[in-house]
């Protein structure tokens, strides 16, 4: 990586985070405003699902900070981590994942706008392969 391309993603990392904090911010009024709703009208449109989401986070603290911030989000828990010899896993429940292949792209791109932010260099990396248990999820 050269010199000039260093300083820019260094400049530009605070205002990534800021970025990623108006994000999250979004997201949890958007995700309380849902909750509420289901919880305010007749009837449910709860359909919950887990499915297993294969992380690009490689260090402890970005796998934390990941599996809190989708904890925190109303409707969604993260249920367990393995750190496994390829790449870690986090196993999510969701109130509202009728699809678990939209709400595994959901989460993705929860975790690629987290690593943007926090990574200095901005580089989220690729997607690991899926496992089998993705046609055997719950839903």
């Amino acid at each position: 990586m050269s010199a000039a391309r260093r300083v820019t993603h260094l400049i530009t990392w605070p205002w990534r985070l800021l970025g990623f904090a108006g994000y999250f911010g979004w997201l949890l009024v958007v995700s309380n405003l849902t909750v509420i709703r289901d919880i305010a009208t007749p009837g449910s449109d709860v359909q919950a699902g887990i499915v297993e989401l294969p992380l690009r986070c490689r260090t402890d603290l970005e796998i934390t900070l990941l599996a809190n911030l989708i904890s925190l989000t109303p409707g969604t828990l993260t249920l367990a981590v393995r750190a496994g010899p390829e790449h870690p896993v986090l196993y999510v429940h969701g109130m509202y994942a009728p699809e678990p292949g939209a709400f595994r792209r959901e989460l993705g791109d929860l975790e690629a706008r987290m690593l943007r932010a926090l990574r200095r260099n901005a580089n989220v990396g690729a997607l690991p392969g899926r496992s089998a248990s993705d046609k055997g999820e719950q839903s």
